[in-house]
Formats: C-alpha cells, structure tokens, sequence
C-alpha cells in the first residue's frame, strides 16, 4: 500500500486512481442500482434465496450464524468476515469471527473497529475503499493500518433496533464493491437480523412454554394439596374453595379428622402473589398438619409454627391464619387467629352472627412473640362457620366499592335460610363476589371455608 493512498468512507470507486462518490445512504438510489442490470438483479437475486436457504437449514442459533458468515464471505469475494452483536447499551462484542477457507480466525486478529462503530452509530451501511491517491481520512485511520484493501460493514437490525453488524474485509486487491454489492450485502445483514430476532422469540416461547408447565404443575400440586371435596366428619359438614388471581396462589385452607371426637378447620393468607408465596403455604400445611395430627393440640402451636416461618419468609411477608379445633363431644370450638379476617359464627335460630377476632399477630412477623392460651367458643347445634380470606371482602367492582363484610352476612342469612347447606354457602359467596366484580380480574386470592356444626 502506497503511503498516498487514500481511504474514503461511505463512498465506491470506478477502477481508476481517482475517486467518483455515491450516495449509499438513499435507499432510492439502491433501489435504482438494482434495476440497472438486469443480469446482476438475477444474481443479486439469487444470492439473497441462498441466504434465505442457509436461515431455513439450520435450527441451532450459533451454528446458523457461522453458515451465514461463510455464506455471505462467498457471495462478497471477501477475505475476512466478522459479526458483532451489541453487548449491553454500547459495546459491540465479536460472536462470529471466519475467513474465506470457512476457519475460525486466530484469537489475537485485528480488525477495523472504527467502521463498526459508525455503522452503528448512524444505521447505515458502508464501503470503505482505497484508492491510489490523496489523503487518508481520520474516520479511516485504522483500514490503512491494517492494510486492507476494502471494507464493507452493514447493521444487523432486530425488533426494530440495530443489535450489532456485518463486517468484512480484504488486504487483496480485487474489484471494486459497488452500491449493487452493498445493496445485497445490506440485505443478507438484514436476513441476519431476521433470524435472530426469530431465534430470540422462539426461545422466548420456549421459556414462556416451559414457565407455564412449570406453573400447571405447581397448581396442580397445590389443588392436590386442598380438599377436593366437601366432606362430613361425624355431625360436622364442611366445603370449601379456592381461587387464586395468579396461576397459583397463597392462600391455603384445610379440614381433617384430629381423633374421632374433633375436626380441624383451617384458613390461611400468605401476603403477596405467585409462585413463592404458594411455596411458602405449603410449608404452612406441612407445619401445622404435623403439629395438629402428632400434638391433637393448638396449645404451643404458634409459637413452633411462628418461628419456623419467621426463619423462612422474606422481610415484608407474613402469614395470617385461623385454625380451629372442633370437639363435638363438648360442642365447643377452640381456635387461634393470627391476624386473619374474623371468621363468623351464624346461629338461624336466633339470626345471631358472632365475629372471631384476633388474638394474636400474623406469623413470621417476630419470632419471640407468644400467643398465649387458646380460647375457645360454645358452639350451638345448627350453627354455622364462614372462614374467608380478604379476597372475599376486598373484592372490588368498577366504581371501586368493595363488597365489604355486610354482603358477606346477608349472603350468610339468605344461604342458610334457604336450607343450604356449606357446600351452597361457599359457591353463594364466590358467585356474589364474581357478580359484584363485574367481570374485573381479582386482584387477590379468593379462598372460602365453611362448616355446619
């Protein structure tokens, strides 16, 4: 290379020392430079198929990206081919690196970094030639160093954005490129793009794919992990239901023969949405079926139950819990309630509705709070139970008004009235809250518990 030679960005040569420049950056213009001649469109054309067969032949990513560059380094005459791909906002980083006898080129090889850059600072594609004569640009700096003889550099656009570029290059002198070459070279860059951005949607639907099961399968274990039936445990009837705003939930409620006189009755809210706070109340179920059926007892039962979980939730979540002990031997029902929604007891005998507070905070809050002794309450034959989360009284319609414990109760009184029994109750009040909502998506777990002492 001759120390005058000069390099010249943007710009195509005729076969002379001196140069005539074409505006490559119109598409117009290449559109123009296509239907000039008729042969080279035929071949352009050709070209572009063979490209498109090389994307269609191969499924793996890495494997089509090193097809493309051997492809595209035979149809350009090229020496060298490289293709950059953007890592992270600025830095182009090389993914394929191959030279015209289709091998890896060597770790240490040097390329014309300043085009790329270009090229991807202003989304458009280039031809960068020497020629005999005049000054060598700034811009180019590095073509001259290098030795090479051409450079041609188009971006790789994907979902609307430049993600990288396709670059090659020469030492050897040859003929010259032509908008025509740059054309069809723009083109197969865009191919390129095309295929990556096909890539990344397809293995992003894989992953959302493989989510989803994921997702089935954990809500097919926690529905496993839920009555699926109403039951009847000597005098006592009970149902129940669950219903998360997720594709699995939080909530959690229960009910299981403790010893031939007594039943437990549980309902439970882990705080937050999703996959983790499923798992968490699973833990609770383990927890609290393994005190319940080895203690036949709620004495002691938060405080094991409350550090357990304080050791295993994350800052800012909680678990709130209602769990209670029917003795049907006694009539007399003993419970905790962990900072969860009153249950309410309905008597239609005397129309008495009678709220079960709380006595103690939500669990996994401080691990050195005691909740003390259990109390207990007289239950009357013919009474019912209604345990529900606050997905049920928070439940909002369109004006933002929430359905609120009143129309829990008069759901409650207009149920049980009409001779319904806790299985009638419980899809009562679900379909209420779905009739309130009018058709808005839940914003929380909706779980419900009922029982007929």
């Amino acid at each position: 290379m001759r120390d005058n030679a000069r390099v010249t960005a943007g710009a195509t040569y005729d076969d002379d020392a001196h140069a005539s420049q074409t505006n490559i950056g119109d598409i117009e213009e290449l559109v123009e430079c296509l239907t000039g001649d008729a042969e080279r469109d035929q071949e352009c054309f050709r070209a572009l198929l063979a490209t498109v067969s090389e994307v269609l032949a191969e499924t793996d990513l890495d494997r089509l990206l090193v097809r493309l560059v051997d492809h595209i380094l035979r149809t350009s005459g090229s020496e060298r081919g490289l293709l950059l791909l953007r890592d992270g906002d600025e830095e182009l980083s090389i993914r394929v690196a191959r030279d015209s006898d289709r091998a890896n080129l060597d770790p240490d090889f040097e390329f014309s970094r300043q085009i790329p850059r270009k090229v991807m600072d202003e989304d458009r594609p280039i031809i960068a030639r020497v020629s005999g004569e005049g000054e060598i640009l700034d811009l180019s700096q590095s073509i001259a160093a290098l030795r090479l003889r051409q450079v041609m550099c188009a971006p790789i656009r994907a979902g609307g954005a430049v993600i990288g570029v396709l670059y090659t290059d020469s030492t050897l002198a040859g003929p010259s490129f032509t908008p025509s070459d740059l054309m069809l070279f723009n083109a197969q860059a865009g191919l390129t793009g095309m295929a990556i951005h096909n890539h990344q949607l397809h293995a992003e639907s894989r992953k959302v794919r493989e989510m989803a099961q994921q997702f089935r399968v954990a809500r097919d274990i926690q529905r496993r992990l839920l009555p699926d039936t109403p039951a009847r445990i000597g005098e006592t009837e009970l149902a129940g239901v669950s219903r998360p705003s997720n594709r699995v939930g939080g909530d959690y409620f229960d009910y299981f023969p403790i010893d031939l006189d007594r039943v437990g009755i549980v309902i439970a809210d882990v705080s937050g949405h999703g996959i983790g706070p499923a798992l968490i109340m699973s833990n609770v179920r383990a927890h609290l079926r393994s005190v319940l059926l080895t203690r036949h007892a709620l004495g002691g039962l938060y405080g094991l139950m409350n550090r357990a979980l304080c050791a295993d939730l994350g800052d800012g979540m909680f678990v709130s819990l209602f769990v209670a002990v029917y003795d049907r031997s006694e009539h007399r029902l003993e419970f905790q309630n962990a900072g969860h929604t009153a249950p309410l007891l309905y008597n239609p005998e005397n129309d008495r509705f009678r709220e079960i507070v709380a006595n103690a905070p939500a669990l996994g809050i401080l691990d050195d709070i005691s909740a003390g002794p259990c109390p207990s309450i007289r239950i009357d034959p013919g009474e019912y139970l209604l345990c529900y989360t606050d997905g049920v009284t928070e439940m909002h319609d369109r004006d933002g008004k929430l359905f609120g414990e009143q129309r829990v109760r008069e759901v409650i009184r207009k149920t049980v009235h009409a001779g319904g029994a806790p299985t009638d109750l419980v899809e009562a009040l679900r379909f209420a809250c779905d009739d309130h909502a009018q058709g808005l998506p839940p914003r929380d777990d909706l779980t419900v518990v009922a029982a007929k002492f």
